[in-house]
């Protein structure tokens, strides 16, 4: 079964100050997902809001799948992120405590994009479970009822904590990048069906992962690939 489209996915989990929210969600559809989809090697971005309410950093969640974690230490994109535009000067100013992680795909299985998202993810330095584990709910996730598909992510610490003008903006509010070891992503097309995937995916862990674990139920506001960043006339 298809999954994510590439090897290299990068995650981040965040918010803006709430005077910013909408000119966030104009900028990151119409000027960052483009602009980052145009750089060699990434396939597909998308973004999501959380459904219930949560802590600011975590209202929305941003994914960039990309052919392999190279992609996001290349010339093309470093380039990019040295040289932020002034719309995302401003937008990144207004980040809360943000999360970025560059991921290996362990395991993926999948029937496209849902218009819900589940994820389960725990920050570097908490107890993690073994990546095993996880591994083992990905197929039993992916063939409940309403379920499109199901991803198991690692952090990848080699990638993603340049120091580029783009982190420099983004942690200009005094709260570092945060990064992720592993995240466990599961696609549905139902709300409830999602919900309950991510709760059972969360009760199959024992309680001192259960408790390290941050889990969020999310609906996906906008999905990108790199065909849609192409300019206009390009097949």
């Amino acid at each position: 079964m298809a999954g994510l489209l590439g090897t290299g996915v990068l995650v981040n989990w965040g918010g803006v100050v709430a005077e910013h929210e909408g000119d966030y969600n104009a900028w990151h559809s119409l000027e960052h997902m483009p602009e980052r989809l145009a750089v060699p090697g990434f396939r597909r971005g998308r973004r999501a809001v959380a459904v219930d309410e949560v802590p600011a950093h975590l209202k929305y969640f941003m994914m960039y799948e990309a052919d392999d974690t190279d992609v996001f230490i290349s010339p093309p994109y470093l380039a990019r992120l040295n040289d932020p535009t002034p719309w995302t000067q401003r937008i990144l100013s207004a980040y809360v405590v943000p999360s970025r992680t560059v991921c290996r795909v362990l395991e993926s299985r999948g029937r496209g994009v849902g218009g819900w998202l589940a994820t389960i993810h725990f920050d570097t330095g908490k107890t993690a479970p073994p990546a095993s584990r996880l591994a083992g709910l990905v197929d039993a996730v992916s063939q409940r009822p309403g379920i499109l598909g199901a991803h198991l992510l690692e952090g990848d610490p080699r990638h993603g904590q340049q120091p580029t003008k783009e982190k420099r903006f983004r942690e200009s509010r005094g709260d570092p990048d945060r990064t992720v070891s592993l995240a466990l992503l599961i696609d549905g097309f139902d709300e409830r069906a999602t919900r309950l995937a991510g709760e059972a995916a969360l009760g199959a862990l024992p309680p001192g992962e259960r408790e390290a674990a941050t889990h969020v139920l999310f609906q996906v506001q906008h999905v990108i690939s790199d065909r849609d960043a192409r300019p206009a006339g390009c097949p």
